[in-house]
């Protein structure tokens, strides 16, 4: 039992065990977010605000955002899921698509300047797994 809990207490096991819960939490919210946009064109999703503080709570988490960062990361994260909001309202799916990545571009140049070159590491390492579970889901 003492080896079990060294374990659980050692940073990189508690990160590992953090950043799989934060991924699923991630993957729960997509999930829940394309189930009301297949059934009710989007009824009852989360605002941007919502959308954006549960965004920045995960990646408090994560990522260890210090009470100087915390602020800025809401901030893009608003920023960003605003604009987002307006580019979902585009008909177009492939233009969604373009625009929504393009968007993905420019918050990872603001993110890149608020986070550490480790964090901001780890950060791009959280959306690619997402991305890679995404796909998964898909096929």
């Amino acid at each position: 039992m003492q080896a079990m809990n060294n374990v659980l207490n050692s940073l990189p096991a508690r990160l590992i065990l953090t950043t799989g819960l934060l991924m699923l939490l991630i993957i729960s919210v997509i999930t829940m977010h394309a189930q009301d946009n297949r059934h009710g064109g989007g009824r009852g999703s989360a605002s941007p605000e919502d959308r954006a503080k549960r965004q920045t709570e995960m990646m408090k988490e994560s990522l260890s955002l210090t009470a100087v960062q915390e602020p800025k990361v809401s901030a893009i994260n608003l920023k960003y899921a605003k604009k987002l909001e307006e580019v979902r309202k585009v008909a177009d799916t492939a233009a969604q698509r373009r625009s929504a990545q393009k968007l993905n571009q420019q918050k990872e140049s603001e993110l890149k300047t608020v986070l550490t070159a480790a964090q901001f590491k780890s950060y791009l390492k959280q959306v690619e797994e997402m991305k890679a579970r995404r796909r998964g889901m898909q096929h």
